[in-house]
């Protein structure tokens, strides 16, 4: 059975979804998630000495018991090619003051000084919190925006500073309006 959604102006025993979804435009739903905050992290993955890293605002808990994550990546994310299944990867929560480093991995060809550990876990110093995982499950979607779930292994917490956040296209902090 194929589950649709609810959709008030589509009488779902016409088979009309599909018109009614035409009118939803990239740039429509675009602008309706711009309206969804959403916690700023890095998704990190080393390959021997080098890190790949990528910002990405589509982080979720998926389950506590096993504790599993998703990220969602895009076709062209810096890390997506070391995230075959069983690989590791951090996902590091960055703190309100990070903005700059969110903006760096957020570019296709990061530079700078590596945030990162000489060894060990890919986790952002200075992070809020962090998430150690092993790949279980890659899917592609139709676009070839990539979900990446992952089973939590380790973790660390940070100094209890506050999240960046993204609202509205742009980084936000819980501490003040802007």
């Amino acid at each position: 059975m194929t589950r649709h959604p609810i959709d008030a102006h589509v009488d779902p025993r016409r088979g009309d979804h599909d018109e009614a979804r035409q009118g939803v435009t990239r740039e429509a739903f675009r602008e309706a998630l711009s309206h969804w905050a959403s916690t700023v992290t890095v998704v990190a993955a080393r390959d021997g000495d080098h890190v790949h890293a990528t910002t990405v605002t589509s982080f979720f808990p998926v389950s506590l018991d096993p504790p599993l994550v998703a990220v969602s990546l895009g076709p062209n994310a810096q890390v997506l090619p070391w995230l075959d299944e069983d690989a590791r990867f951090v996902v590091s929560f960055l703190e309100e003051g990070q903005r700059a480093l969110a903006s760096r991995f957020a570019d296709s060809y990061p530079v700078g000084p590596s945030p990162f550990p000489a060894s060990g876990d890919p986790v952002v110093e200075g992070s809020v919190g962090a998430l150690a995982c092993a790949v279980r499950q890659v899917w592609e979607t139709e676009g070839g925006t990539r979900l990446v779930i992952g089973r939590v292994e380790a973790l660390t917490t940070g100094s209890g500073t506050a999240p960046l956040l993204y609202y509205r296209r742009g980084y936000r902090g819980l501490s003040h309006e802007e």
